[in-house]
């Protein structure tokens, strides 16, 4: 009904912004009404007509189309449009065209009963015709736009923490969940285990597995103090960055290449997830992260990491397509760029306005061009942006490619200077007078003359002609252009920067052909001021995002962290907190955590810390039969929620659990195995895929080369994000597929070998190294029943590798592990098989 209610509120007051002028239209002016006879008084006779027909829209607390007639100044100023009232010239004034119904797509009122009558229109004519006089009396242009009651616009307040009399309670987070248990007549879940608390941290903070040498650390440590040093030592490794990235990322709608029909790869895209990688480990405060990634560029002596910041909106599509307007795709860009900063920062659909004024918020279609101002004037800017050391790197093989060049420079010349030319004479002896006489229409005409005769324009002509086709030049010119294509190159970085002034203006219906009337940069009314400033750039937007009075940035911030440790936010829609999203759930404990990450600096290990040390978090995610009608979907929070591990995650606790995980930090995106065909699948199979070796074909997920026309299927089928808009929150399935993918995709196949190979490896005897791998796998020692139902399993799968040599070989792999039979080996890959298939394993309890 929402969706409906939406569809027939944009029809009926979009009208005001979507009409052109009477010849635009070819509007048949003949069936408007005569103007009335007499002098128009505008209380009288045109302000009852207003009233009836126009206020409850193009008034000072709606403003529809950004027209108001309850004003005289903002009445002539006009609408998104431009003016609609053109005194002295009625049939000129769009305002009459529509209350006559003129255009069927621009009738107002909406409301066929508001209908002017036709001695209203003559009324209304004459009044515009007689110069459309407002008295000043009525002029309420000073009154400002009404603020909304809506919770989220309200500026973030910090509330009392309650007083809760039982329980356990580690910090605020425990008091204001438990009080409100109590309320419902609840009890919280009792603490889960310790190895579980391990394993369960470890994932949502680095996204990796605990090793058994840190969960035995953990296990044996006396203090009570023994989780927050796991948390502590967590929040500082470098691999936390990397898990809180790989979040964000999913905001920066990042990918590796541009989108649309030929999807260009971008070789350095890569470098703004570094930066993002590197931003986070050092714990870079979130407003001057947010700071950065909008304006880096613009802050005062920026430096080169602060302009590679900038790549959050280098992220939006880029079409490249022969024929397409590029005006248009840019427009398409800053569109995407205003969207994306509104559910990011602000969670708002601020889209919603880009055709119209927002059906539900507060948000008009003239303040979200406002907001457009800020990026319409930016250009996208490739620098130059090595890592450290990079460059040592880049000048030694710059010299051997410089030094190779030569070389074939050098043949090229040498052999058009000498050879060259004896070759065109040899073959010129073998034409045939008859040719020279009567040449072939493709032979030039200095052809036709003696060699000895011909001048030096006609020798260049035949050389350059001869030098075309000659075999031996074009192989030696060949190899020249293959060794240009492999010159080294410093890594860049994709930004943006401040181009060439923009004018921007209201485009009707959101087209960007229809220009409506200019505006300037600015922000919503509804929420506080943009500090005064004669041309606010991108630098006073960001600010204002992160000004502490600003009552979203900070509650939609910390509430998309409370989901990721919860699988469900304080408010539900993260990305709409406006009057249609739901409304908390807790609404005293998002203004708590709002206003203490604003106290604290905006420190984001600080937040992390105060969720995943809170009782709350600690809680056991066990069934509780009680809850199961009282609170199925877990808002209450009296357990902790159990959520099935996301696509990178899930790849690479498989890649850790199996020792072939490569940890190193940073860098380029790699292109593990995929199966055959998906690249194909791209514009003219131009986005060959060519697998990585060595160490790359094991790191993270998060460094898979995204190509947006064909996605690495593996992480598609666990619910990644398409990387064409920002992901405030993945969705989460459980499919057939998925099961398929985990036994049979090449890199869990890979793992199963490679953990098959390491336990036979790392543990003596058959039971020690079912116990190990349980660990690796889970985290935790398996139960005397879990171990017998494993040495039972091992015996049933070694029965059956013996009976079927030929495919045991093949299962075990080619690095069999000294000594054993391949029998034995494929045995222990299909029990590892098997625990890296487990729900416990693809699960964060």
């Amino acid at each position: 009904m929402k969706r409906l209610a939406l569809a027939v509120g944009c029809l009926a007051f979009l009208s005001l912004g979507l009409f052109g002028t009477a010849e635009e239209k070819k509007l048949d002016l003949s069936k408007l009404p005569p103007a009335a006879g007499g002098t128009m008084d505008f209380q009288r006779d045109i302000q009852p007509i207003f009233a009836k027909a126009c206020l409850s829209c193009h008034c000072a607390a709606k403003e529809k189309a950004g027209l108001r007639l309850d004003d005289g100044a903002a009445a002539l100023k006009g609408g998104n449009s431009g003016a609609v009232i053109k005194p002295g010239e009625a049939l000129k004034s769009r305002l009459l065209h529509m209350v006559a119904g003129l255009d069927a797509e621009a009738t107002m009122p909406p409301d066929p009963k508001k209908a002017l009558t036709a001695d209203e229109i003559g009324k209304l004519r004459a009044w515009i015709d007689q110069g459309a006089k407002w008295p000043q009396s009525d002029t309420t242009a000073t009154k400002e736009k009404a603020k909304s009651d809506h919770w989220a616009f309200q500026p973030v307040k910090r509330p009392a923490v309650p007083t809760v009399a039982s329980g356990v309670q580690h910090n605020a987070i425990d008091y204001f969940i438990q009080a409100r248990l109590l309320q419902e007549k609840l009890a919280p879940s009792p603490e889960a285990d310790r190895a579980t608390l391990v394993r369960r941290v470890t994932l949502d903070l680095i996204g990796l597995p605990p090793t058994p040498e840190e969960i035995d650390a953990a296990l044996n440590d006396p203090s009570a103090e023994w989780f927050d040093k796991v948390v502590t030592r967590l929040l500082n490794s470098p691999h936390y960055g990397e898990r809180w990235g790989r979040h964000w990322l999913d905001l920066a709608r990042y990918a590796d290449s541009d989108g649309y029909e030929k999807d260009t790869g971008r070789p350095f895209a890569w470098r703004f997830r570094h930066w993002v990688i590197e931003a986070l480990n050092r714990n870079l405060p979130f407003d001057q992260f947010t700071i950065e990634q909008l304006a880096g560029d613009l802050l005062p002596n920026a430096t080169l990491e602060q302009k590679i910041a900038t790549g959050f909106h280098r992220n939006t599509l880029t079409n490249k397509e022969g024929g397409v307007d590029q005006e248009q795709f840019r427009v398409e860009a800053v569109v995407d760029r205003v969207n994306t900063t509104g559910k990011v920062w602000l969670g708002l659909t601020v889209g919603c306005s880009q055709c119209h004024d927002h059906k539900y918020d507060p948000i008009s279609q003239r303040e979200y061009y406002q907001l457009f101002s800020f990026f319409n004037s930016d250009a996208e800017t490739d620098l130059s942006a090595p890592l450290p050391g990079e460059e040592e790197v880049y000048n030694r093989k710059k010299a051997d490619f410089d030094k190779k060049k030569t070389e074939l420079d050098q043949a090229v010349a040498a052999y058009t200077k000498t050879e060259l030319p004896a070759r065109q004479a040899n073959l010129e002896k073998t034409l045939r007078p008859v040719q020279r006489l009567a040449p072939p229409p493709a032979l030039p005409v200095a052809e036709l003359v003696e060699p000895a005769a011909r001048n030096d324009k006609q020798k260049q002509e035949l050389a350059t002609r001869y030098a075309k086709t000659d075999k031996k030049l074009m192989d030696l010119n060949k190899a020249v252009a293959d060794h240009s294509k492999t010159a080294p190159q410093l890594s860049k970085a994709m930004t943006l920067s401040l181009g060439a002034n923009r004018k921007t203006h209201v485009l009707i219906r959101g087209d960007f052909l229809r220009k409506g009337v200019e505006v300037q940069a600015g922000t919503l009314a509804t929420l506080h001021p943009l500090p005064a400033s004669n041309k606010p750039t991108r630098l006073e937007l960001a600010k204002w995002l992160v000004d502490p009075a600003n009552p979203l940035t900070a509650r939609v911030t910390v509430n998309w962290m409370w989901q990721k440790y919860f699988g469900r936010g304080l408010v539900h829609t993260l990305d709409d907190f406006g009057t249609q999203g739901e409304k908390p759930s807790h609404p005293e404990l998002l203004d708590w955590l709002a206003s203490e990450f604003i106290r604290t600096g905006w420190d984001l290990k600080a937040m992390h810390k105060q969720i995943v040390t809170s009782a709350t978090y600690r809680q056991a995610s066990r069934y509780r039969p009680d809850l199961v009608t009282r609170d199925p979907l877990n808002v209450l929070l009296a357990r902790q929620s159990r959520q099935r591990l996301e696509a990178e995650t899930l790849r690479d606790v498989s890649l850790a659990s199996s020792g072939l995980l490569s940890k190193r930090v940073g860098g380029p995106s790699v292109r593990p195995p995929q199966p055959a065909g998906i690249s194909e699948l791209t514009y003219a199979g131009s986005a060959r895929w060519v697998e990585s070796t060595g160490a790359d074909r094991y790191r993270r997920g998060l460094y898979t080369w995204f190509q947006r026309t064909s996605p690495y299927p593996m992480l598609m089928t666990f619910d990644a994000p398409d990387g064409n808009l920002s992901c405030t929150r993945r969705e989460k399935t459980n499919t057939p597929l998925q099961a398929l993918t985990l036994l049979n995709d090449t890199v869990f196949v890979e793992c199963a070998q490679a953990l098959g190979k390491r336990v036979i490896e790392e543990k003596p005897d058959n039971r020690e190294r079912l116990r190990h791998a349980f660990r690796l796998c889970l985290g935790r020692e398996p139960a005397a029943q879990e171990q017998d139902r494993l040495q039972r399993l091992f015996a049933e799968l070694l029965s059956m590798c013996k009976a079927k040599p030929e495919e045991a070989a093949k299962l075990a792999g080619k690095q069999l592990p000294a000594g054993m039979e391949p029998a034995e080996a494929a045995a222990w890959v299909a029990l590892s098989r098997t625990l890296l298939n487990l729900d416990e394993f693809v699960t964060r309890e």
